[in-house]
């Protein structure tokens, strides 16, 4: 090996061992300088605990061994391939940002500063909130989201639930814009409360509509039901529904008094009954033509006089029997052609039975 032992070399007989020969790690001093394997892998150089054999990924420093504490000195301590791991300084996640820089979760490649927010129930951005811009963030603090019905997640006075208003936006995310207020049509009747409409609930109901027999001011004009049977138009207490045959007329109504007006005022289909001007006993003759006594058929101007008591005729007298108080046997023309009449009926009566 070109070594003597008065050179230095410690194994004569072993041409590999030499001052200066390169140390192998097999167990031997091979370069003579009385230790054995020193800077080879398979011894502790360091004095660390491992040999590069064991792991030692640099065993020049007794701090670089596996197991080791991994500090953020840009060195992989532990001797695991990664340097400055669960450190600071070290971007486990390999997102490109470590803690130092603000990465919140360095075990989570999906966060970090300035990521997009996703629905995850994480703070993606790293911006201290949770799904914030999300559907599942309540952005605007009102306690809705976009997720559970929020149409505006900016604006805290419009969530599902809010109070509508008549501003020309959809308040309580029903997808109806300022239903429920004055300016909203309800009903679809054509108005609204600020036009006019009395009950924008019911499409029945609005400025000019017919009023119905419903229990209900449909016209708007203040009025229930007017206008209809059931209604007292003329304030007479009577409706045409109760009987009333002029809804239009106070003065007519059932049991009204009858006037000589050539009106039915007392709705019994009979016009001026119980007035002058009325035949009420059907003689063709009225008080006002002269009829003396408007109840008796058999007493109107120019009747056939009877000894009766009764001025039949209208002329103001009285007829009564004549003679009787003298003794006489006479009698008023009158009541001899009654009795003329009575006898000739009686003798005509007894010839017939003769002849039988």
């Amino acid at each position: 090996d070109g070594w003597s032992e008065e050179d230095g070399d410690c194994d004569d007989a072993n041409a590999f061992i030499f001052p200066a020969a390169p140390e192998l790690p097999d167990g031997r001093d091979d370069n003579c300088n009385g230790s054995i394997d020193e800077g080879t892998a398979a011894v502790d150089d360091d004095g660390d605990g491992y040999s590069e054999w064991e792991g030692d990924c640099d065993d020049t420093n007794p701090d670089i061994y596996p197991g080791a504490v991994e500090t953020g000195d840009e060195r992989d301590d532990d001797c695991n391939g990664v340097v400055d791991q669960d450190t600071s300084l070290g971007d486990d996640d390999g997102d490109g940002w470590t803690p130092a820089d603000g990465d919140c979760d360095d075990a989570n490649r999906l966060i970090w500063p300035g990521a997009p927010e996703i629905v995850d129930g994480l703070d993606n951005d790293c911006n201290g909130l949770i799904d914030d811009d999300t559907d599942a963030f309540d952005d605007d603090g009102d306690g809705w989201t976009e997720l559970l019905g929020d149409c505006d997640d900016t604006d805290p006075t419009i969530h599902p639930n809010a109070v509508e208003t008549a501003n020309g936006i959809d308040d309580d995310c029903d997808f109806i814009v300022d239903n429920d207020t004055d300016l909203y049509d309800d009903d679809g009747d054509g108005w609204t409360e600020q036009a006019g409409d009395c009950d924008d609930a019911n499409p029945a109901t609005w400025p000019g509509a017919p009023e119905l027999l419903d229990g209900a001011d449909n016209d708007c004009n203040g009025l229930v039901d007017d206008g209809t049977v059931a209604y007292d138009n003329d304030g007479d207490g009577w409706t045409e529904q109760a009987g009333d045959c002029d809804d239009t007329a106070a003065t007519v109504y059932p049991g009204a008094p009858e006037a000589v007006d050539g009106v039915d005022d007392d709705c019994d289909a009979i016009v001026d009954d119980h007035t002058d001007a009325y035949d009420d006993d059907g003689d063709g003759w009225t008080e006002d033509q002269g009829d003396c006594d408007d109840a008796n058929v058999r007493v109107f101007p120019g009747a056939m006089e009877h000894v009766d008591g009764v001025d039949s005729n209208c002329d103001g007298l009285v007829e009564t029997p004549q003679g009787w108080a003298a003794g006489a046997c006479s009698a008023v023309p009158e009541q001899a052609g009654w009795i003329a009449f009575l006898l000739l009926l009686g003798l005509t009566f007894r010839r017939r039975q003769r002849v039988r």
